[in-house]
This record gives C-alpha cells, structure tokens and sequence, in this order.
C-alpha cells in the first residue's frame, strides 16, 4: 500500500476506528459499494412507483406507444414520449449500475 494511501487513513487508526490502514479501506470500500446499490435500487424503485410497472413492463409500454405514435401521429403524444424515453435510458443506466455495483460488492467481499 502507498505512503500517501497509509497516511489518509492513518487517523482512522490512531482514533482506534480500525486495526489498520488495510481494515479501514476495506470496511470503507464495502460501504460505498453498497451505498452505491442502493443508491441505484432507488432510482429504480422511484420509475417503478411513477410508472407502477418493472422496466420490461415498460420496455412493453414504450414500443406499444410507439406503435399509436405511427397510426395516430400526435404532437402532445410525440413529447410525452420523448419524456418517457429519456425516463426509459435513465431507468437503464440505474439497472446497469446497480447490477455493476453488485457484481463488484461480490468481488470485494470475498
């Protein structure tokens, strides 16, 4: 481990929070994993609550709107959508993160 790293963690040990450099970057490596899903859990579970469906559901619903978009073209349609599509990417990003952050919480925990 780097002197520099040593020396940023060196107070958590003198305050005797953790038994050595190595344990504190650990335990703090643990939690800002899990901090970090479930930071993404909520974005998550904040569009299921919006849209009261799981993101397949709404994969469903888009492509669906899509398709009335086409029949029917509709301005006020067209910019709900652009809105929903946007929710859509951010919805994903949240589900990709969450499962890359559980996949290196398994890593880390090992």
């Amino acid at each position: 481990m780097s002197p520099e790293v040593v020396a940023v963690m060196e107070p958590f040990v003198q305050r005797g929070l953790f038994p050595s450099a190595e344990a504190a970057i650990a335990e703090i490596v643990r939690d800002y994993t899990l901090r970090q899903i479930e930071r993404y859990r909520a974005m998550e579970s904040e569009f299921e609550a919006r849209y009261g469906m799981n993101y397949e559901q709404f994969e469903d619903y888009l492509q669906a709107r899509a398709r009335t978009l086409q029949e029917r073209p509709s301005v006020a349609l067209g910019r709900a959508m652009m809105a929903e599509e946007d929710d859509a990417q951010e919805w994903k990003m949240a589900r990709e993160m969450a499962q890359s952050w559980l996949g290196l919480q398994r890593e880390v925990t090992q």
